[in-house]
């Protein structure tokens, strides 16, 4: 295969390229003939419902219920005579979060009837485009009959299919792939107006798509920095003005949506991200401390709004209107989590790199074992149009295919070195920024868009062989410059690991040394395989348990985001052991009393190693909430074990870490890792 035949394509090409696009739009619109139904969180965007009735991008405190029904997606059609008299208040802060999605959407709708029927040319467009943007995206780096079946893959992959009814998530899709592919362009471009006009496109594209889902400004900076590289001191003239025209164009392309909400939300989302269900669904390694129980926004925004309201006496005051603004439990996430992230370093490393590794080994990451770990939507669950390839998927979720992942992955590099030794560094940041970005939260739906980097370190793979003779010459100084990097990486690994090791140690004991108050504990009726504890209800948090609801309640699924959010919170540390307790693993479990309107529960279980001897003790952490819906009230534990619990007291000193970190720490645990390992690539559902 000649590099001619990667770099100039032909009349063929265009061909090729419009029936895939032909391909996408009938697999679009069969998606969704199928499924029925889109997901696009339209709940939280009645706006555009009012749009198409004619009233504009209005919203009302209460979604009138026809309109609820429609929005959940229990009726197929909405009536605008149901309206009524429309509301005034002005578009809220999700529908222009989602500007050009909700636009679109609203036009369709508007020129022919309310119905999620008529989204199908919305639809068909985007995985049209996505379809067609694979076939281009491969076709940059392998020659034609081999692109073919590259994107043949890509456009029939039945993980991409199954995005489709979610359709917010899958929205960003095309305009990743066509971004990428113009990024690239852009680097290769020969003439400084080409070099002008790929820069602008690709801006264009990010900015458009930021229009409907916020993810693709990640390659905002990611494109600056590879075309950064790529422009080298002979051409840094064209180099600057391309970079500029790139980010005035995402700039401009994105100015409806720039300033709508705040940075500083994004903290929530990483901690959430740090949670135990992603943590399993990547398959790292136990520690004996856990960042959440479960992915779940209540847990997350409660644990910022307990660490923060108490030092503020105004955080009441100062929380959002419904609709348009958002809780400060959002908005100050980011530099309440850059406060006690340090400490999880490690953790935060190992899950970048873990990412990277299953973006790789995609088939692996979606085997038929794994589908039901996901913390996110269903894998692989779409209507029957997405199943064709599910037997070859199936199939290629083995280690022969995973080693051949791994291998192309690194000859991928190698075959651009041979050619593009700049483009080669580029692409290699590019492709590390995009492989390791997923840490926030690693699920299927953030990472589907990736999908084509396997494809290439396969085609990759079994290329080399067709391009020995041109390769084999740059093989020892890019063996070198590999063994290099990948060192430098165990590195920088180790160095986080060890690193993690000696803070996170340094803060639990700091915090074990606070002072501590003591717990009366009420012993509740039990059964003969369960023993009950009640924590009574702190004098302090009772004006808060028994104020009015905040916004997390199950009318939220209907508000949109959260606006008020109210949460005290204490650190707890039960002590377990004694002359009357027997060695063994148990299970605690925290029990919370609720109120009506309860949104997501707080309960969790917590396993705790008990004591091989009769002098050691287990010390376990466990965070207790107290908000207007719910609080911990009970502690259960097998009855089996119920003399372990020797007391319970109240930490009342200040700690740097987290409200929603809990820990189990069996005696000798100063000594053991403080971090989570690396872990295998397991294809079953073992956790």
């Amino acid at each position: 295969m000649s590099r001619e035949d990667v770099t100039m394509p032909g009349r063929p090409d265009w061909f090729i390229g419009v029936g895939f696009a032909l391909l996408g739009a009938v697999l679009g619109a069969t998606v969704l003939h199928q499924s029925s139904m889109l997901y696009f969180y339209q709940a939280f965007m009645p706006e555009m419902v009012y749009s198409a009735c004619g009233h504009g991008f209005v919203r009302s405190p209460v979604t009138p219920p026809a309109m609820v029904d429609f929005l959940f997606g229990r009726s197929s059609v909405f009536d605008c005579a149901t309206i009524g008299i429309a509301p005034e208040e002005p578009a809220g802060m999700f529908f222009r979060a989602q500007l050009y999605l909700g636009w679109a959407v609203s036009a369709l709708w508007r020129m022919t009837s309310i119905r999620y029927a008529n989204l199908w040319p919305l639809v068909s467009a985007l995985v049209g485009a996505y379809a067609c943007g694979c076939f281009v995206l491969v076709r940059l780096f392998f020659a034609r009959w081999p692109a073919v079946a590259g994107a043949g893959l890509l456009a029939l992959s039945p993980v991409m299919l199954s995005m489709v009814p979610y359709f917010r998530d899958f929205s960003k899709a095309p305009f990743f792939i066509w971004a990428i592919a113009f990024l690239i362009l852009t680097m290769r471009a020969e003439l400084p107006r080409m070099a002008l006009l790929w820069a602008a496109l690709s801006g264009v594209t990010i900015g458009l798509g930021v229009g409907f889902r916020s993810d693709i400004f990640i390659l905002l900076p990611i494109g600056i920095v590879s075309l950064v590289v790529c422009s080298g001191p002979k051409r840094w003239k064209v180099g600057v003005a391309t970079i500029a025209v790139f980010i005035a164009t995402s700039l401009f392309s994105a100015a409806p949506l720039l300033g709508v909400g705040t940075a500083g939300a994004s903290g929530t989302l990483l901690m959430q991200g740090l949670s135990d269900p992603f943590q399993s669904y990547m398959d790292l390694g136990p520690v004996p401390y856990s960042l959440g129980a479960r992915y779940s926004d209540e847990i997350v925004l409660s644990s910022v709004a307990a660490d923060l309201r108490p030092a503020d006496p105004n955080w009441d005051a100062g929380e959002g209107k419904l609709g348009h603004t958002v809780s400060q439990a959002a908005t100050r996430s980011g530099s309440y989590v850059l406060g006690w992230l340090p400490y999880f370093a490690g953790d935060v490393t190992t899950q970048a790199l873990k990412s990277a590794a299953w973006v790789v080994l995609f088939p692996r990451l979606v085997a038929p074992g794994r589908i039901n770990l996901d913390p996110g939507v269903p894998v692989r669950a779409a209507p029957r149009i997405a199943r064709l390839l599910n037997r070859l998927y199936d199939r290629l979720a083995n280690p022969l295919v995973a080693i051949i992942c791994a291998t192309g992955f690194v000859a991928f590099f190698w075959r651009e070195a041979a050619v593009r030794p700049r483009e080669a560094f580029a692409l290699f940041l590019m492709f590390g920024a995009l492989l390791t970005y997923p840490v926030v939260q690693f699920s299927v739906r953030h990472v589907f868009q990736l999908e084509f980097v396997w494809v290439l370190a396969v085609l990759s793979f079994f290329s080399v062989p067709f391009e020995w003779s041109r390769l084999r010459g740059v093989l020892p100084r890019f063996l070198t410059v590999a063994a290099i990097a990948f060192v430098g990486l165990i590195l920088v690994y180790a160095g986080m690991t060890m690193y993690q090791d000696r803070v996170l140690r340094h803060q639990i004991e700091a915090l074990l040394a606070e002072p501590r108050e003591p717990i009366a504990l009420v012993s509740k009726s039990s059964t003969s395989e369960t023993a009950v504890f009640g924590l009574p209800l702190p004098d302090r948090h009772r004006a808060l348990v028994e104020s009015a609801p905040d916004s997390m309640t199950p009318k939220l699924a209907e508000q949109g985001l959260q606006w008020d959010v109210r949460a005290a919170g204490d650190r707890i540390l039960l002590t377990f052991g004694g002359e009357n307790c027997r060695p063994g693993r148990m299970t605690i479990s925290l029990q919370y009393a609720r109120r009506e309107g309860i949104w997501q529960p707080l309960d969790q279980s917590i396993p705790v190693d008990l004591p091989q001897d009769r002098v050691s003790f287990s010390t376990v952490l466990v965070p207790a909430f107290y908000r207007p819906t719910q609080y911990l009230s009970d502690i259960q534990l097998p009855a089996e074990y119920s003399a372990c619990l020797v007391r319970a007291e109240r930490v009342i000193g200040p700690t740097k870490l987290p409200m929603m970190m809990d820990a189990a720490l069996a005696p000798g645990w100063q000594n053991r890792p403080l971090h989570r390992a690396f872990g295998g690539f397991s294809t079953l559902e073992t956790k």
